[in-house]
């Protein structure tokens, strides 16, 4: 699976993401060809997208827009296409701003949202929050574990 930078990342936010992205992998068998966008946009265009797509008027951290409902389709799909997955799009300045606040780095903070935010793309959500958590915290820590 690609990641398709759009608008600005630096190069150790792009390692640390790829990193995260590849233990992401290890759980879900995903084909290299198949894509997803990740946008950086700022606090207002994150919250009119919040407000468009899921009528919650505030920005958030992390929206994701998937276009399949689960990873069984996602599976269904031809692993030769370059298939697109879906949207994320980060809003830098919470991400920041949460950064400061649970003593991580922003690299950190990004393969957190970057890990939600795919966990979103392949059909978990907060309807099922502990099983939505305890797939987050298992990649999230062996995340960590390597990188430190």
């Amino acid at each position: 699976m690609k990641i398709i930078y759009k608008g600005y990342f630096y190069s150790n936010e792009k390692d640390a993401l790829e990193f995260a992205k590849e233990e992401f992998l290890k759980h879900f068998n995903i084909s290299k060809n198949f894509l997803f966008f990740l946008h950086s946009v700022s606090k207002q265009e994150s919250e009119k997208l919040n407000t468009h797509y899921f009528r919650k008027n505030f920005p958030a951290d992390v929206l994701t827009i998937p276009l399949y409902r689960n990873i069984k389709e996602i599976y269904k799909l031809n692993e030769e296409n370059n298939e697109v997955l879906g949207d994320l799009f980060i809003n830098r300045q919470m991400i920041k701003n949460n950064a400061l606040k649970y003593e991580k780095t922003m690299a950190e903070e990004l393969q957190l949202v970057l890990i939600h935010g795919l966990l979103h793309l392949v059909g978990y959500s907060h309807e099922n929050e502990d099983k939505l958590k305890i797939i987050e915290n298992k990649i999230l820590n062996k995340v960590w574990k390597n990188e430190k």
